[in-house]
């Protein structure tokens, strides 16, 4: 068995169930209401994912989930600068989703995004990911670093009657999915479209559908292909402007918010009712929709609800009514700017997804001169836990699967580690390795037993030079 695995095995410890959980991300960079413990944890990057868990009230903080060194670490030397760390990698993670399977795990592996600002082909080669893309990294079986898509920008122009072949156009900015009722999507720019209702103006505030009967479907509920054409408006602007409106939302200064101006997340409400829509194509089924716009400020969240909603979390409203003074971002587990104004974030992107483990690794300093030590925070729900690192090529570390899993996936410690340490309790720590006297590249994952099983958390390399 490998060394890392053995140490783990040593003991076989249960971990409490997770609570309910939404994952998303901000439009500016914002700390956790916590303060993750003084660790670099606590500053979300705008293409970082977090984790809000409604539990327990009212004590919530959203807690990193999907660290950016971790999507590096899965992707590579994506420009091929010689290094992992690339800050602005992705740009801003503008929209998130999954697609329930039996047995689903939630990890930053399986759950799918689109960015503002494509991704680079050194690794993954042409076209890799871009905005109008909503996919996930994949690896494993020597080919690592590879972009699966759930719905390429090809499958959207063709779905919009705008032609499938180059120039790409369309930033999908926010966008969910039940294979049972359809996909839902919303672009970041005004477009004419030619769909099967004729020609359209669609606008970055619309609600677009694609129906379920127009998709032919992967084995593992990605889109195969689709009918050209098929992309249905599921809500206009003004209607969505209507639910804004209705919603009678605040926003982080107090200001009462009548627009919805452009359309940033959306999920499928799941507790919400059905309603029917009637277009020339037919009949469809169109559900209740989490949602946020740019003007929701403070990290607000709305329901199309009862006509338009603030929505609502076991921990109570996630924003504030109008009158009410302003909505802060707490709500949504983020520290505000102050006890009477919020956080100047909206929600960018957003996936519900019921429960998720958080288990995460991220470096003070993702480059580090030879020589001096490499300084890592972790977060571990385990109390046994053990930190390795590995010394993986320059362009793309190694990886096997691990299964059963528990969290991330993919095990990154596949050698004898050349150091390693344990840490006794759950929660944040901050580790110091030795010196490290020469270039390389390393790669950093904790992991601990769970039961039989053992989990581990996501990876981090740190570039020594």
């Amino acid at each position: 068995m490998n060394t890392f695995l053995r140490s783990i095995a040593t003991a076989a410890l249960a971990v409490p169930a997770a609570a309910q959980a939404m994952l998303f991300t901000v439009s500016q960079p914002q700390q956790t209401i916590s303060g993750s413990a003084g660790t670099v944890l606590q500053n979300l990057a705008v293409n970082e994912v977090a984790l809000v868990d409604f539990f327990p009230c009212p004590v919530t903080s959203a807690e990193k989930w999907g660290p950016l060194t971790c999507y590096q670490t899965m992707a590579g030397d994506t420009n091929g600068d010689g290094l992992f760390h690339e800050p602005a990698m992705f740009g801003k993670i503008d929209a998130l989703m999954h697609v329930y399977l039996p047995g689903a795990i939630f990890t930053p592996r399986s759950v799918f995004w689109s960015p503002t600002i494509p991704m680079g082909t050194s690794v993954s080669g042409a076209p890799a990911l871009r905005p109008g893309d909503t996919a996930r990294l994949i690896g494993g079986g020597g080919i690592y670093g590879q972009v699966q898509r759930f719905l390429s920008a090809e499958q959207v122009q063709s779905a919009l009657g705008m032609g499938a072949s180059a120039p790409i156009v369309v930033d999908v900015d926010a966008i969910t999915c039940d294979p049972a009722i359809g996909i839902f999507f919303s672009l970041d720019q005004d477009h004419f479209v030619n769909t099967t209702c004729g020609t359209t103006f669609v606008r970055d505030g619309d609600v677009l559908m694609i129906p379920p009967t127009a998709v032919v479907w992967t084995p593992d509920l990605r889109v195969l292909s689709l009918v050209p054409g098929c992309a249905l408006v599921a809500y206009d602007e003004a209607q969505m402007d209507l639910f804004v409106q209705n919603a009678n939302v605040a926003d982080r200064n107090g200001v009462c918010v009548p627009l919805i101006t452009d359309l940033e997340a959306l999920d499928i409400d799941f507790l919400g009712r059905q309603i029917p829509l009637v277009v020339c194509s037919g009949a469809f089924w169109i559900p209740s929709l989490y949602f946020s716009g740019e003007t929701t400020t403070g990290a607000a969240l709305l329901t199309t609800e009862n006509g338009g909603q603030i929505a609502q979390s076991a921990c109570g409203p996630l924003a504030t009514s109008c009158g009410g003074g302003a909505t802060l971002g707490i709500q949504m587990g983020l520290l505000p700017t102050s006890g009477t104004q919020g956080v100047p974030s909206y929600i960018s992107a957003l996936d519900v997804v019921g429960f998720s483990e958080r288990f995460v690794v991220e470096p003070q300093q993702h480059v580090i001169p030879a020589g001096t030590p490499a300084v890592l925070d972790v977060y571990t729900p385990l109390p046994f836990t053990l930190i390795a690192v590995d010394i993986v090529p320059p362009s793309v570390a190694p990886h096997a699967p691990l299964l059963p899993q528990v969290f991330f996936p993919d095990l990154y410690i596949l050698n004898n580690p050349p150091w390693s340490t344990f840490w006794v309790g759950a929660g944040f720590t901050t580790i110091v390795t030795p010196p490290i006297p020469v270039p390389a590249k390393l790669v950093f994952q904790a992991g601990g037993p769970v039961g039989l099983n053992i989990m581990l958390s996501t990876p981090a390399t740190v570039d020594v030079q």
